[in-house]
């Protein structure tokens, strides 16, 4: 499956990379918020706090290619709930697997 976002050792990280995941340190404090842009300082900072993975924004992916993930995932699903609705938790469960498979397309 392909996702939009991608993670990375923190010494593969780059300035104004943009952060999917917020930052926690390891007491569980946010150090940095999920859409923000990562800074030289900021990845200095990490470093020195024992971060070594962050999750960025792949922007190496192209819309297209995004859609057409989104299209076979949308199609996998109603293959595999041939007989939605059939009761009110089918329903439930594949709104619930479609969200979160779509979540990471976004």
């Amino acid at each position: 499956m392909i996702s939009r976002y991608k993670q990375l050792d923190l010494d593969d990280a780059e300035a104004g990379m943009i952060l999917s995941v917020s930052v926690l340190d390891h007491q569980g404090s946010v150090l940095m918020q999920a859409g923000a842009a990562v800074s030289e300082g900021a990845l200095t900072s990490m470093r020195r706090r024992g971060i070594e993975q962050i999750t960025v924004v792949d922007d190496a992916i192209s819309r297209e290619e995004l859609d057409a993930e989104r299209e076979r995932v949308s199609a996998r699903l109603a293959r595999l709930f041939r007989h939605p609705g059939a009761t009110r938790a089918d329903a439930i469960l594949h709104d619930a697997i479609d969200a979160y498979r779509l979540e990471a397309l976004q």
